[in-house]
């Protein structure tokens, strides 16, 4: 017991490390779930709103748009054309006002950044998160660069278009000098002067001023951004941590119930020793398989279904030199029947059903009355109980409601006679009041006895067809002169053979007893 304890304090310990495992594992794959699908997608959406205000800020510089209401055509463009990315695009100013717009926005616009409030790095910029009919919608506010110069639009060395230039961030938009609306603009410095002598010249043409560095106050883009198109992106990635989640939970769950069943297992496995302890009990109140007494030859088997069974036989001899046999079947399989099998071996043994007939006969009787009163009303036993006299070669039995043993010999011709032992009454255990009638038969030297319980003859195939009595009688005839050891042998395998890989649903039981020429066996209790 002591081993017993220890071994299963490693099956606790297993248990205790399974589960915490399980919990890390679960941890592990939700903080994983929430950085991916929240912090990865975010981070994607903020390279998208970036990429599509650059695109935007490259078109204007394109087309030469100075007016945020000349790239209203531009934004809806830019929404038809991605319409499972961007929901909605609109142009606003510092104060919020929408300028231009395309899509359908939900909600108020953002309150554009401060100066103090905008981030060193754009990648940075603030957002949040909209419930829309469509579904979820990232908005950001990104700084828009409409009226500031870009480079030119040409062609640099070697015929490779000339990049656009930054449009800058909005710190250094809002620091820079902003024109008065009515102030005279000075001459730039990089432009050169037209001759005074050509100004003044009557008719000539006056060159157009250049335009502003800058359109009055900054400008900033509102982009909404589905969420559902960018996670796409991660959906495979997202499948497997939501698997992972899944098995996790499925770890912890199995520990857990493990855990609360473990007392029940613990329990089973105390009752499985107890019953293998129950299954060499009951196999050592058999005789042996192999024997020979007082002439007779006699090789059986027991082959219980489960552990234990209900099937048992039983042979010894008296001191007048009679051989007694016995072989029975329970109701029932496992510990129940194996308890009521203890008490029929000993009811065999104890009582004197051997002095005669009307001692045999009541015997059975009182056996009956016995098994009927001590035990379940489901529980009845089949017997057929025999003893054999050496002196008259008679063979004295009473069949309890077992399938009839067969006494095959031979006539005089050499051919196989088979006589079956029917004699006797209704199995024992049913009835009150019951009587059994002995009955008796004569034997010849040679003549084989064979007595099964219905294992034997009702074990299936995989196809439900059952071995039956012709098959078992085959096997017998087909090996009557060998020695009923080996006949018991054939009989068994030809069972095994028969029901493949199939597992015999009842106990099979196997007697076979050869009655010998007088003087040629040995007298053994």
């Amino acid at each position: 017991m002591k081993l017993f304890g220890i071994r299963y304090l490693w099956f606790k310990l297993a248990l205790v490390g399974g589960s915490l495992l399980g919990i890390l594992l679960l941890v592990q794959s939700i903080q994983t779930y929430f950085q991916v699908s929240r912090g990865m997608v975010l981070a994607e959406l903020r390279r998208e709103a970036q990429r599509q205000v650059g695109l935007l800020q490259r078109e204007a510089a394109r087309l030469g748009f100075r007016e945020p209401a000349e790239l209203a055509p531009v934004l809806a463009e830019m929404q038809e054309e991605a319409p499972n990315r961007i929901a909605w695009i609109r142009i606003l100013d510092s104060s919020g006002a929408v300028l231009a717009q395309a899509g359908n926005p939900v909600g108020p616009p953002l309150r554009p950044p401060q100066p103090q409030e905008m981030p060193a790095d754009p990648f940075l910029v603030p957002g949040e998160i909209r419930q829309t009919p469509e579904g979820k919608v990232w908005v950001t506010v990104q700084f828009f660069g409409l009226g500031r110069r870009f480079g030119p639009i040409g062609r640099g060395p070697a015929g490779v278009p000339a990049p656009v230039q930054p449009a800058g961030n909005l710190q250094q938009a809002l620091k820079a000098p902003q024109p008065a609306p009515n102030a005279a603009r000075q001459p730039r410095a990089d432009i050169p002067r037209q001759p005074q002598s050509e100004a003044a010249l009557p008719g000539a043409a006056r060159a157009p001023s250049p335009p502003p560095n800058l359109r009055p106050g900054p400008r900033f883009v509102e982009l909404g951004l589905y969420m559902s198109g960018v996670s796409a992106v991660f959906g495979t990635l997202l499948t497997n941590l939501i698997l992972n989640s899944a098995a996790a939970v499925g770890l912890v769950a199995s520990m857990v119930l493990l855990w609360l069943r473990f007392p029940n297992y613990v329990n089973g496995k105390r009752l499985e020793q107890q019953t293998e302890l129950a299954r060499k009990v009951q196999m050592d109140l058999l005789p042996p398989s192999k024997l020979e007494i007082a002439d007779v030859d006699i090789a059986a088997q027991c082959v219980p279904a489960w552990q234990v069974g209900g099937d048992f036989y039983d042979v010894f001899s008296t001191p007048d030199g009679r051989v007694a046999i016995a072989v029975g079947d329970v109701s029932g399989k496992g510990l129940p029947a194996s308890m009521v099998v203890g008490l029929l071996l000993g009811a065999v043994r104890a009582s004197n059903w051997m002095g005669g007939k009307e001692e045999h006969e009541s015997s059975t009787a009182r056996l009956s009355e016995l098994i009927r009163s001590r035990t379940a009303i489901e529980r009845f036993v089949s017997l057929f109980w025999c003893y054999y006299d050496p002196a008259r070669r008679m063979l004295y039995y009473i069949n309890a409601g077992h399938l009839p043993p067969m006494l095959i010999g031979r006539d005089e011709r050499g051919n196989p006679v088979v006589r079956r032992l029917e004699e006797g009454g209704p199995v024992l255990g049913v009835l009150a009041g019951v009587s059994y009638e002995q009955g008796e038969a004569e034997v010849r030297p040679g003549e084989l006895l064979v007595m099964y319980s219905d294992g034997v003859v009702e074990a299936s195939n995989a196809s439900g067809a059952q071995f039956e009595e012709e098959g078992l009688l085959g096997v017998v005839l087909k090996n009557l002169e060998k020695p009923c050891l080996e006949i018991r042998d054939e009989v068994l395998r030809a069972v095994n053979t028969f029901m493949g890989e199939e597992r015999a649903q009842d106990d099979i039981t196997l007697v076979v007893a050869r009655f010998l020429e007088k003087g040629v066996g040995n007298n053994a209790g």
